[in-house]
């Protein structure tokens, strides 16, 4: 198989998971919908009395209703930031905010910097101006990154990500508290710094203290095809 051919399957690859996640991401929203208008409909035949005046019964039924809600509102977001996910991967070329793809990321980590009991800040700048890039791509290069920062951390300690204007595109800092001390190496194995380039990205450490280091990802604003 000739390069050409094998990135073809690649792509197509990388197509089909993107619009089989946008299938399911839509039907678990809608999933959600009706199991959020049966919760609604509990609750105000709750309100109503009809399930007599025991105080007990009542109060247990409430508890369980806002639970309910709860769960429901942080599965929708997780199926809002799937869809998105989903959309660009079958995608080769798009316009997008790179803010938004950090967002996605957290959402979909959030769990493994929990059980490490780590720390996560995002400073999300405003204004930031679009990247038009290869959003699939992108979205393993974040993954790569934020998770060589959770290996090099402990319990306990932070990580930050701060987005920011930067000259003719966007930096995104990833800054590690309590670790003083990053094996950049790390960071610079396997194919992640093939996929950097061929995005024109660079990969470099940033600001060191005694409280922090920064590792710090900068992409351009526009693709060199415009």
């Amino acid at each position: 198989m000739d390069a050409k051919t094998e990135n073809n399957l690649r792509r197509e690859h990388i197509d089909s998971f993107g619009r089989l996640m946008a299938g399911l991401a839509h039907d678990m929203k809608n999933h959600l919908s009706i199991i959020r208008e049966s919760n609604g409909l509990m609750a105000d035949i709750i309100a109503m009395g009809t399930l007599g005046e025991d105080p007990t019964m009542v109060e247990r039924l409430q508890k369980s209703i806002a639970a309910i809600e709860r769960r429901v509102v942080i599965s929708a977001n997780m199926m809002h930031h799937l869809s998105g996910l989903a959309h660009r991967s079958d995608t080769p070329y798009s316009s997008f905010l790179i803010n938004d793809l950090i967002e996605e990321e957290h959402i979909f980590l959030e769990r493994f910097s929990r059980l490490q009991q780590i720390e996560i800040e995002l400073e999300l700048g405003e204004g930031l101006p679009a990247v038009y890039s290869e959003p699939s791509l992108l979205q393993y290069i974040l993954h790569r990154v934020y998770s060589q920062c959770l290996e090099q951390l402990d319990s306990g300690q932070r990580l930050a990500i701060i987005t920011e204007t930067a000259t003719k595109g966007v930096m995104i800092t990833f800054r590690l508290y309590g670790n003083s001390q990053i094996n950049f190496e790390q960071f610079s194995s396997a194919t992640l710094p093939i996929a950097i380039q061929k995005l024109k990205g660079t990969l470099e450490m940033g600001k060191n203290s005694p409280e922090y280091s920064d590792i710090v990802f900068t992409i351009p604003s526009l693709s060199d095809k415009e």
